[in-house]
């Protein structure tokens, strides 16, 4: 994500995507939401020419370091162009192998500020999630789950990181 707007778009168009009664409470339901083409989401697919072995050892390493944050935001006044206030995220991902052919990638926005709206899954609003299944000896696959908008970066860093290539965080 290049800019902070960009982030709280993703969150804003994800509650209008998948509506309060039916937010998701966990990463099964947050990937059955979006595979029924929730708007302004999407799931693609993407095949690393890297043993899963290799890649999930990369994509572990750079999930801890790259994709756990806190984005602070500030709110400009329309009238003044001044800051009157600003709202805090904290971003957590997690990476975990579930046996010798899936691991999975999961991130999610816990908003620090008072909020009104949908109940929030424990640890926060379900943001993507990412199956990792061996393809073949020597391929991975990646299945993405999440915003269609503003998240290229962090997806194409994700996908590098697959192929072994450790190129550096994506901007927040």
């Amino acid at each position: 994500m290049r800019y902070p707007l960009f982030a709280l778009s993703a969150v804003v168009l994800m509650s209008c995507a998948i509506q309060p009664a039916n937010q998701p409470q966990n990463r099964e339901e947050f990937k059955a939401a979006l595979a029924k083409g929730a708007a302004f989401m999407k799931v693609e697919t993407y095949v690393a020419n890297r043993r899963f072995e290799d890649a999930t050892k990369l994509l572990k390493t750079k999930t801890e370091e790259c994709l756990n944050y806190r984005l602070t935001e500030g709110t400009r006044s329309t009238g003044t162009g001044l800051i009157t206030g600003t709202t805090s995220h904290d971003y957590t991902a997690t990476f975990r192998t579930v046996n010798k052919a899936h691991a999975e990638l999961t991130m999610q926005d816990n908003p620090l500020n008072p909020r009104i709206g949908p109940k929030m899954p424990k640890g926060g609003f379900y943001m993507m999630a990412v199956d990792v299944d061996r393809a073949s000896a020597n391929t991975t696959q990646l299945t993405f789950y999440g915003p269609s908008l503003a998240w290229d970066e962090t997806y194409d860093a994700i996908k590098r990181w697959s192929e072994g290539v450790a190129v550096g965080c994506p901007k927040h």
